[in-house]
């Protein structure tokens, strides 16, 4: 025979009331984020050509805390860079902030963690924008671009990593210029050499250099000495370039030569003769060559002029 089983109003009351806070639970923990399902909340809209894996309550942050969740995502193609559209509610303590200068950016929790929702927020003091108005969005990149970037950058310096053994290893052969020079110890010795050399060669530089530092402080020193001779009137040169009576006997003599030369271009006295006056120059000239004509004669006939008897 069968039992019926009786169950009081009561009871039942108390497990609906549990049903219901457990359903309660459940939707807050999918749609409430992180913040209070008692608090206010106030929604906007953003737009992105790509979520890259946001979802319906993911959480919104503004200046590192948690201020909100995504409530809503979904597809629009109103253009390229407006595809997906997304509504965000954030508490209403901070709408204040969300003005007509707020950007929203996409953000990710860790390297490859989850998509969260920035919110940057405007300037204080501009008047907030209303519910369910547009916040602009600010483009920081494309993920997968930046990770193919990366792949790309990390592919590259595999390859620059493998020549560069490739080139160790030739050098360690001691292939190539660079391989002589790291293997052949003659280029060693050389510089080595050529070290020295450079060595001597600077000291022996430095000595001349004192040396000629020397002679430029002696002769400074004698052009010192000479010049105080010359101040104090003392010496030949001192006489010369201080004594006025030189330059009064150079002035006289000069001009005495002037007046001799002025006489002597006149023609007049003796050296003027001898200077404008040509008959001198010809007797000269006749002498010369009846002298001339004289000794000829002689050579030819010494005879003639001369005569020899021994007794």
């Amino acid at each position: 025979m069968k039992r019926s089983i009786k169950v009081k109003w009561g009871k039942l009351q108390v497990g609906i009331l549990i049903m219901f806070a457990i359903t309660l639970l459940l939707w807050t923990s999918f749609t409430g984020g992180g913040t209070s399902i008692f608090e206010s909340k106030k929604k906007f809209v953003c737009y992105f050509a790509n979520v890259n894996g946001l979802i319906t309550g993911s959480p919104v942050w503004m200046s590192g805390l948690e201020v909100g969740n995504v409530s809503d995502i979904k597809f629009v193609f109103e253009d390229s860079l407006r595809q997906i559209r997304v509504v965000c509610k954030v508490q209403a303590g901070v709408w204040e902030r969300v003005t007509r200068n707020a950007r929203v950016q996409l953000g990710t929790i860790g390297f490859l963690g989850d998509k969260y929702v920035e919110l940057i927020p405007g300037v204080n003091g501009e008047p907030p924008i209303e519910e369910m108005g547009v916040v602009a969005t600010e483009d920081v990149g494309n993920a997968p671009a930046m990770m193919k970037a990366g792949e790309d950058a990390f592919k590259e310096a595999g390859s620059l990593m493998g020549n560069l053994d490739t080139l160790l290893m030739r050098m360690n052969r001691g292939e190539g210029t660079l391989g002589k020079l790291a293997r052949d110890e003659a280029l060693y010795v050389q510089l080595t050499a050529l070290l020295a050399d450079l060595t001597q060669l600077s000291a022996a530089l430095q000595h001349n250099q004192e040396r000629l530092t020397k002679s430029i402080e002696r002769m400074s020193g004698s052009l010192a000495s000479i010049s105080d001779k010359v101040n104090e009137n003392t010496g030949t040169i001192g006489r010369l370039v201080n004594d006025p009576a030189l330059y009064d006997n150079l002035t006289a003599t000069s001009a005495r030569m002037d007046s001799i030369l002025t006489k002597v271009d006149g023609a007049q006295g003796n050296v003027g003769l001898l200077v404008n006056d040509t008959a001198l120059y010809v007797e000269l000239t006749n002498l010369l060559a009846r002298a001339n004509n004289l000794i000829t004669d002689i050579e030819s006939d010494p005879r003639k002029y001369f005569k020899f008897s021994v007794f």
